[in-house]
């Protein structure tokens, strides 16, 4: 199940790939997935996953990525052959989600330095703030890489550089959490910045993210949980690279069941 894609990066080798991750189901137990390198843009119309949707493609330990749950797919053997809605407050979502929902971002960070880890979720205490921080741009290079695709591609949309970071400043409920402060990488984000200033111009764009990203999303009826990775090259250094909200209802009731056994 694809809990992840990030807005694509532009790649000299792989001209552009996304990090995309998921919870493998065919192990018994729900297990961590990392798939790369995904150049989602550049894959068949048929192949172009959503968030939430079932995959089967064939894989193999990645080469060059020592994180335990890294694996280098094989895209021509990609089929979507489901998709889970968001219907009964992202119930069936939540079910595959649960069983590797961690105690806390802190909690993940020490299991990296005991075990390796590089992917979790978890659901924070409080999430304090959010924020729309201008972002770097590109630099000579990338943006030439741009132009390439272009040419590569005539029909593939030219990748945009957004030019806002969304930021959240969250807490863990460990008891001596310093606090977090992340930057959100997730694709769907730079699309409604494309969308909404299309849509809404420049000077209504950042009220109407911070609504979208904040205010309907940080609610007291939604139990906000936190997808995070890290970076291969610094691997106690973590992104948030999603966002999952099921209706706070569906996660007390699981959460009641376990506790009553």
């Amino acid at each position: 199940m694809i809990t992840v894609k990030t807005y694509p990066e532009l790649s000299s080798k792989y001209r552009e790939t996304s990090c995309v991750a998921g919870i493998r189901l065919d192990q018994g137990t729900p297990q961590h997935v990392r798939l790369f390198p995904v150049p989602f843009r550049l894959l068949q119309q048929e192949a172009q996953f959503q968030k939430y949707s079932i995959v089967e493609v064939d894989v193999r330990p990645h080469p060059k990525d020592r994180r335990p749950e890294s694996l280098r797919p094989n895209l021509e053997t990609l089929s979507v052959v489901d998709h889970l809605p968001t219907s009964d407050g992202w119930k069936q979502r939540y079910a595959h989600i649960e069983p590797l929902v961690a105690r806390s971002l802190c909690a993940i960070k020490r299991d990296q330095e005991a075990n390796g880890t590089s992917l979790g979720v978890f659901r924070p205490a409080e999430i304090t703030d959010f924020r729309l921080e201008a972002a770097e741009p590109w630099p000579a290079g990338k943006a030439a890489l741009a132009d390439q695709l272009d040419l590569f591609d005539q029909d593939l949309r030219r990748l945009d550089w957004v030019p806002y970071e969304f930021r959240y400043r969250l807490r863990c409920v460990d008891d001596d959490c310093p606090g977090h402060h992340m930057g959100l990488k997730d694709w769907e984000a730079g699309q409604s910045y494309r969308k909404f200033l299309q849509k809404y111009g420049e000077r209504a764009v950042l009220d109407k993210l911070r609504e979208r990203w904040f205010d309907r999303m940080v609610t007291p009826d939604k139990a906000v949980h936190c997808f995070v990775g890290n970076i291969a090259a610094h691997p106690r250094t973590f992104m948030l690279l999603g966002l999952f909200y099921p209706q706070r209802h569906v996660v007390d009731f699981v959460q009641g069941d376990l506790f009553s056994v």
